[in-house]
Order: C-alpha cells, then structure tokens, then sequence
C-alpha cells in the first residue's frame, strides 16, 4: 500500500469521500471543450482515497495507488474524482415507499411520467 497525500490550494469538493475514484489529467496550452487525441490527456485513475483520508480543513486527500498506473503529478494536472459504483448507491431500500404529489399553484397540472430506482434492501 502506498499512499500519497495531496495539498490543495483552494477548498476541496463537499462530496468527495473515502472510496472515491481519484483521477488526473494533464493540461495543455490552447485547450478547449474539445477531445483532442494527443495521448497525454486522457484522464487517468491515480488510487482511491482512503479512510480517513478526506480532511477538509486542511484542504488534503490521501489516496492509496496501489494497483494504480503511476503517475507523477504536477501542477499542470488537473484532478478530479469519482463514486465507487459498488459503494456509494443510491435509491429507495427495502419493500414499502410512499410518494405524494402536490400541487401549490393555483393552477392545474398535470404528471405524465413518473418513476423510481430502488434496491431491496432483504431477500
């Protein structure tokens, strides 16, 4: 396990959080919204943060690389993160929800398509 931890200069996401996905992709001169196919900027996972590792006061995240491409980060990497998909679900647990509509506008309305993502939270 080898960890690194990163200083930022600025304040840190309010949703990043151990098990993320930490991610750095290179900057370059004259760069637009575009995908350019240099090579060097596609982003790249970097490690996963781990407990702990998120401390918001002194604007840090430790990640673990192991298992990770090396990578040499420098200020001309831009860093961004992800959710771990097998860790940080969301949606309705369990067998029983109640939604209710309501209507505060004088005016009527009316709901064509409603929908919901669950998980079962026994079997």
């Amino acid at each position: 396990m080898a960890l690194k931890t990163i200083t930022f200069p600025g304040q840190l996401n309010v949703s990043v959080q151990p098990t993320d996905i930490l991610y750095a992709t290179l900057l370059t001169s004259n760069q637009s919204g575009r995908n350019h196919s240099r090579g060097n900027e596609k982003p790249i996972a970097i490690g996963r943060i781990i407990d702990g590792g998120v401390v918001h006061a002194l604007r840090q995240i430790t990640y673990d690389d192991n298992g990770f491409p090396a990578t040499a980060i420098t200020a001309n990497h831009y860093l961004f993160f992800s959710k771990d998909k097998t860790v940080s679900t969301s949606g309705i647990l369990g067998y029983y929800a109640l939604a209710e509509y309501r209507n505060h506008s004088k005016n009527e309305a009316e709901i064509f398509a409603t929908a919901t993502e669950y998980s079962s939270s026994s079997k």
